[in-house]
């Protein structure tokens, strides 16, 4: 984080680039601190004011600036999180999230992201194990909360989350869908049952494992014939 310096401090040179009408010189002497306070006087050169946000510059003014993108800022640095939590904007709320605040009330959230952010955290595992939404029963999988109810979990991308985490491999390396099938031979799992399996990028990992490769060098398929050839 720079030094802040102010306008009336600056060098001819500096006060130059602050008043600048090019945006890349506004947005540098932000950076380097110069004229902070004549800078966020500015308040339509949002990304100039992103940049003193995220040096923590001025977030008593910032945090209710109708750029979106300012408020996740201003959230970002932990200010104003109490009324950033009701910010209409998902971005600022996921950014309270990202925090940690609020997450009694943000696992309600009815943004996807927001509330795979509160999983993320592990809070409200046990109800968000049951959440609508595929991405956030991933991220519940990724805290290794539910692998047990998750590897029978409809959504293909849940399965595979629930494989990287080495869980239920058995089980799952039978599965229908080929991508849980591959994350299941990423884990080295049952290569000797894979080696034969119908996909190829399946058969792929299980070359990149250094398996079978006498066998797999006669693959029909000339993307794993090139792994075993480069292996």
């Amino acid at each position: 984080m720079a030094d802040f310096i102010p306008y009336a401090e600056l060098t001819s040179e500096q006060k130059a680039m602050v008043d600048s009408t090019n945006r890349r010189d506004r947005s540098f002497a932000a950076i380097n601190g110069y004229g902070f306070d004549k800078l966020i006087t500015d308040q339509d050169d949002w990304l100039v004011l992103m940049e003193l946000a995220r040096q923590g510059y001025g977030l008593d003014r910032l945090f209710d600036h109708p750029v979106a993108e300012v408020r996740q800022m201003v959230a970002r640095q932990g200010y104003a999180l109490d009324k950033l939590i009701n910010d209409e904007k998902a971005g600022v709320r996921y950014a309270v999230a990202k925090q940690g605040y609020g997450l009694d009330k943000l696992i309600t959230d009815p943004s996807s992201t927001v509330r795979g952010e509160v999983a993320l955290k592990g809070f409200g595992l046990d109800t968000l194990v049951n959440d609508p939404d595929a991405y956030v029963r991933t991220c519940v999988a990724r805290h290794g909360y539910g692998l047990d109810k998750l590897v029978e979990d409809p959504d293909s991308w849940v399965r595979q989350t629930v494989a990287k985490m080495g869980f239920g491999l058995d089980k799952l390396i039978t599965d229908p869908d080929a991508d849980v099938r591959c994350v299941v031979a990423e884990q080295g799992y049952g290569l000797d049952r894979l080696i034969e399996d119908p996909i190829w990028f399946v058969r792929e990992e299980v070359a990149l494992h250094g398996y079978g490769l006498d066998r797999l060098i006669d693959d029909e398929s000339w993307t794993v014939r090139a792994t075993v050839a480069y292996s």
